[in-house]
Protein backbone atom coordinates (compact mmCIF):
# COMPACT_ATOMS: atom_id res chain seq x y z
CA UNK A 1 0.00 0.00 0.00
CA UNK A 2 1.12 3.59 -0.45
CA UNK A 3 0.92 5.69 2.72
CA UNK A 4 3.96 7.96 2.29
CA UNK A 5 4.00 10.71 -0.34
CA UNK A 6 6.34 13.50 -1.35
CA UNK A 7 5.52 16.70 -3.21
CA UNK A 8 8.67 18.77 -2.91
CA UNK A 9 7.79 21.16 -5.72
CA UNK A 10 5.52 24.20 -5.68
CA UNK A 11 1.96 24.80 -6.85
CA UNK A 12 3.17 26.52 -10.04
CA UNK A 13 4.64 23.21 -11.27
CA UNK A 14 1.13 21.72 -11.43
CA UNK A 15 0.05 24.51 -13.76
CA UNK A 16 3.02 23.72 -16.01
CA UNK A 17 1.68 20.17 -16.39
CA UNK A 18 -1.95 21.26 -16.79
CA UNK A 19 -2.08 24.70 -18.46
CA UNK A 20 -5.91 24.55 -18.59
CA UNK A 21 -6.17 24.72 -14.80
CA UNK A 22 -8.35 27.49 -13.41
CA UNK A 23 -5.82 30.11 -12.31
CA UNK A 24 -7.96 31.34 -9.41
CA UNK A 25 -6.38 28.61 -7.25
CA UNK A 26 -2.78 29.57 -7.90
CA UNK A 27 -2.48 30.95 -4.39
CA UNK A 28 -3.57 27.72 -2.68
CA UNK A 29 -1.57 27.47 0.58
CA UNK A 30 0.95 24.64 0.34
CA UNK A 31 4.61 24.30 1.28
CA UNK A 32 6.93 21.88 -0.53
CA UNK A 33 6.62 18.65 1.43
CA UNK A 34 9.30 15.95 1.37
CA UNK A 35 7.44 13.36 3.42
CA UNK A 36 3.85 13.12 4.53
CA UNK A 37 2.17 10.06 5.98
CA UNK A 38 -1.40 9.28 4.98
CA UNK A 39 -2.55 8.39 8.48
CA UNK A 40 -2.13 12.05 9.42
CA UNK A 41 -4.92 12.79 6.91
CA UNK A 42 -3.02 15.81 5.57
CA UNK A 43 -4.38 18.49 3.27
CA UNK A 44 -2.96 18.04 -0.23
CA UNK A 45 -3.34 19.81 -3.58
CA UNK A 46 -5.69 17.83 -5.81
CA UNK A 47 -6.88 18.46 -9.38
CA UNK A 48 -10.53 17.79 -10.24
CA UNK A 49 -12.73 18.38 -13.26
CA UNK A 50 -15.90 19.96 -11.91
CA UNK A 51 -18.29 22.37 -13.53
CA UNK A 52 -16.67 21.85 -16.92
CA UNK A 53 -13.23 23.11 -15.88
CA UNK A 54 -10.07 21.85 -14.26
CA UNK A 55 -9.72 23.08 -10.72
CA UNK A 56 -6.97 22.86 -8.15
CA UNK A 57 -8.29 22.33 -4.65
CA UNK A 58 -6.94 21.36 -1.26
CA UNK A 59 -8.46 18.08 -0.10
CA UNK A 60 -7.74 15.78 2.85
CA UNK A 61 -6.04 12.46 2.15
CA UNK A 62 -8.36 9.69 3.35
CA UNK A 63 -11.89 9.42 1.99
CA UNK A 64 -14.79 9.90 4.40
CA UNK A 65 -17.60 7.75 3.02
CA UNK A 66 -21.29 8.50 3.76
CA UNK A 67 -21.67 5.35 5.86
CA UNK A 68 -18.99 6.42 8.35
CA UNK A 69 -19.95 7.79 11.74
CA UNK A 70 -18.31 10.92 13.04
CA UNK A 71 -17.08 9.29 16.24
CA UNK A 72 -15.24 6.55 14.29
CA UNK A 73 -13.71 8.61 11.50
CA UNK A 74 -10.04 8.38 12.46
CA UNK A 75 -10.20 4.60 12.63
CA UNK A 76 -12.42 3.94 9.61
CA UNK A 77 -10.82 6.30 7.12
CA UNK A 78 -7.46 4.67 7.75
CA UNK A 79 -8.66 2.04 5.25
CA UNK A 80 -9.66 4.73 2.75
CA UNK A 81 -6.24 6.13 1.86
CA UNK A 82 -5.66 3.75 -1.04
CA UNK A 83 -7.97 2.17 -3.62
CA UNK A 84 -7.28 -1.23 -5.07
CA UNK A 85 -7.67 -0.46 -8.75
CA UNK A 86 -9.34 -3.81 -9.36
CA UNK A 87 -12.28 -2.76 -7.21
CA UNK A 88 -13.17 0.36 -9.18
CA UNK A 89 -14.72 -1.72 -11.95
CA UNK A 90 -14.49 -5.30 -10.70
CA UNK A 91 -16.51 -4.89 -7.50
CA UNK A 92 -19.89 -3.31 -8.24
CA UNK A 93 -20.78 -3.36 -4.54
CA UNK A 94 -17.77 -1.29 -3.54
CA UNK A 95 -17.94 2.37 -2.67
CA UNK A 96 -15.14 2.98 -5.19
CA UNK A 97 -17.30 1.67 -8.00
CA UNK A 98 -20.10 4.02 -7.01
CA UNK A 99 -17.87 7.12 -7.09
CA UNK A 100 -15.75 6.14 -10.11
CA UNK A 101 -16.90 9.31 -11.90
CA UNK A 102 -15.34 11.43 -9.11
CA UNK A 103 -11.85 11.26 -10.54
CA UNK A 104 -8.92 13.42 -9.49
CA UNK A 105 -5.17 13.75 -9.91
CA UNK A 106 -2.82 13.92 -6.94
CA UNK A 107 0.49 15.76 -7.57
CA UNK A 108 3.63 14.04 -6.31
CA UNK A 109 7.37 14.10 -6.76
CA UNK A 110 7.86 10.65 -5.25
CA UNK A 111 6.75 8.18 -2.62
CA UNK A 112 8.25 5.87 0.00
CA UNK A 113 7.95 2.15 0.48
CA UNK A 114 9.53 -0.40 2.83
CA UNK A 115 11.65 -3.42 1.90
CA UNK A 116 12.01 -6.51 4.07
CA UNK A 117 15.54 -7.94 3.94
CA UNK A 118 15.24 -10.10 7.04
CA UNK A 119 16.53 -7.46 9.45
CA UNK A 120 14.79 -6.32 12.62
CA UNK A 121 13.47 -3.27 10.79
CA UNK A 122 12.46 -2.85 7.17
CA UNK A 123 14.49 -0.54 4.96
CA UNK A 124 12.63 2.52 3.63
CA UNK A 125 13.12 3.48 -0.02
CA UNK A 126 12.34 6.66 -1.89
CA UNK A 127 10.93 6.07 -5.38
CA UNK A 128 10.32 8.55 -8.16
CA UNK A 129 10.11 8.80 -11.96
CA UNK A 130 13.47 9.23 -13.70
CA UNK A 131 12.52 11.89 -16.20
CA UNK A 132 9.52 13.63 -14.64
CA UNK A 133 10.20 15.78 -11.57
CA UNK A 134 6.45 16.10 -10.93
CA UNK A 135 3.80 13.53 -11.83
CA UNK A 136 0.09 13.08 -11.14
CA UNK A 137 -1.34 10.02 -9.41
CA UNK A 138 -4.92 9.05 -10.33
CA UNK A 139 -7.40 9.02 -7.48
CA UNK A 140 -11.05 9.29 -6.53
CA UNK A 141 -12.64 11.91 -4.29
CA UNK A 142 -15.81 12.84 -2.45
CA UNK A 143 -17.04 15.56 -0.13
CA UNK A 144 -17.39 14.54 3.49
CA UNK A 145 -20.81 14.51 5.14
CA UNK A 146 -19.11 15.38 8.44
CA UNK A 147 -18.31 19.09 8.90
CA UNK A 148 -14.81 20.09 9.93
CA UNK A 149 -14.00 22.54 12.75
CA UNK A 150 -14.91 25.41 10.43
CA UNK A 151 -18.33 23.98 9.66
CA UNK A 152 -17.29 23.09 6.11
CA UNK A 153 -17.73 19.75 4.32
CA UNK A 154 -14.15 19.02 3.26
CA UNK A 155 -13.12 17.31 0.07
CA UNK A 156 -11.38 13.97 0.66
CA UNK A 157 -9.42 11.70 -1.69
CA UNK A 158 -7.68 8.36 -2.06
CA UNK A 159 -5.08 7.20 -4.60
CA UNK A 160 -5.28 4.11 -6.79
CA UNK A 161 -2.84 1.26 -6.29
CA UNK A 162 -2.20 -1.75 -8.51
CA UNK A 163 -0.08 -4.89 -8.70
CA UNK A 164 3.59 -3.93 -8.48
CA UNK A 165 5.94 -4.04 -11.42
CA UNK A 166 9.15 -6.07 -11.26
CA UNK A 167 11.15 -3.48 -9.31
CA UNK A 168 8.40 -2.57 -6.86
CA UNK A 169 7.76 -6.26 -6.11
CA UNK A 170 11.32 -6.43 -4.79
CA UNK A 171 10.95 -3.31 -2.66
CA UNK A 172 7.40 -3.70 -1.33
CA UNK A 173 7.87 -7.40 -0.64
CA UNK A 174 6.12 -8.02 2.70
CA UNK A 175 3.44 -6.84 5.10
CA UNK A 176 -0.33 -7.14 5.03
CA UNK A 177 -0.58 -5.97 1.41
CA UNK A 178 2.71 -6.73 -0.34
CA UNK A 179 3.55 -6.41 -4.02
CA UNK A 180 1.52 -3.25 -4.61
CA UNK A 181 2.43 0.19 -5.95
CA UNK A 182 0.66 3.42 -6.86
CA UNK A 183 -0.95 3.49 -10.28
CA UNK A 184 1.49 5.67 -12.20
CA UNK A 185 0.62 6.90 -15.69
CA UNK A 186 2.29 8.61 -18.65
CA UNK A 187 1.28 12.26 -19.17
CA UNK A 188 -1.37 11.54 -21.81
CA UNK A 189 -3.19 9.06 -19.56
CA UNK A 190 -2.97 11.38 -16.56
CA UNK A 191 -4.87 14.02 -18.50
CA UNK A 192 -7.32 11.50 -19.91
CA UNK A 193 -8.18 10.34 -16.38
CA UNK A 194 -10.06 13.60 -15.82
CA UNK A 195 -12.14 13.31 -19.00
CA UNK A 196 -15.76 13.13 -17.75
CA UNK A 197 -16.84 11.25 -20.88
CA UNK A 198 -14.76 8.13 -20.16
CA UNK A 199 -16.59 4.82 -20.39
CA UNK A 200 -15.85 1.85 -18.15
CA UNK A 201 -13.84 0.37 -21.03
CA UNK A 202 -11.76 3.54 -21.12
CA UNK A 203 -11.25 3.37 -17.37
CA UNK A 204 -10.17 -0.26 -17.59
CA UNK A 205 -7.60 0.61 -20.26
CA UNK A 206 -6.11 3.33 -18.06
CA UNK A 207 -6.22 1.29 -14.85
CA UNK A 208 -4.45 -1.60 -16.61
CA UNK A 209 -1.38 0.47 -17.42
CA UNK A 210 1.84 -0.68 -15.74
CA UNK A 211 4.73 1.74 -15.36
CA UNK A 212 7.88 0.06 -16.75
CA UNK A 213 10.49 -0.72 -14.08
CA UNK A 214 13.20 1.18 -15.96
CA UNK A 215 11.13 4.38 -15.70
CA UNK A 216 11.73 4.44 -11.93
CA UNK A 217 14.70 5.45 -9.85
CA UNK A 218 14.97 4.59 -6.17
CA UNK A 219 17.34 4.49 -3.24
CA UNK A 220 17.30 3.60 0.48
CA UNK A 221 16.78 6.40 2.99
CA UNK A 222 16.95 6.76 6.76
CA UNK A 223 14.06 5.89 9.04
CA UNK A 224 10.85 7.77 8.28
CA UNK A 225 9.93 7.80 11.96
CA UNK A 226 9.47 11.33 13.35
CA UNK A 227 10.88 13.04 10.28
CA UNK A 228 10.52 16.72 9.49
CA UNK A 229 8.09 16.70 6.54
CA UNK A 230 9.56 19.95 5.19
CA UNK A 231 13.22 18.90 5.28
CA UNK A 232 14.92 17.62 2.16
CA UNK A 233 17.14 15.47 4.39
CA UNK A 234 14.40 12.83 4.66
CA UNK A 235 14.94 11.75 1.05
CA UNK A 236 18.75 11.75 1.16
CA UNK A 237 20.34 8.43 0.13
CA UNK A 238 21.43 6.26 3.06
CA UNK A 239 24.15 3.61 2.92
CA UNK A 240 23.20 0.42 4.80
CA UNK A 241 26.07 -1.97 5.43
CA UNK A 242 25.23 -5.41 4.09
CA UNK A 243 22.06 -4.35 2.29
CA UNK A 244 21.37 -6.96 -0.41
CA UNK A 245 21.11 -5.65 -3.95
CA UNK A 246 17.69 -5.63 -5.55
Amino acid sequence: MCYHLSFSSDIASIYELLPDLDTTSLDIPFHPTYHMVGQAYPKWPVVTSEGGRLQLKQFEWGVIAPYMKAENLRKERNWMLNIRSERVLGDRNSYWHRIRQNRCLVPATGFYEFRDVGWKKKVPYYIRLKHRPVFLLPGLFNYSHVPNVHGELPGTFAILIRNANEVMRKIHNSGDNPFRMPLMLPPELEKEWLNPALTDLDLQRIISYEMPPDALEYWPVKSLYRTDPYSEAVMAPEMYEGLPAL
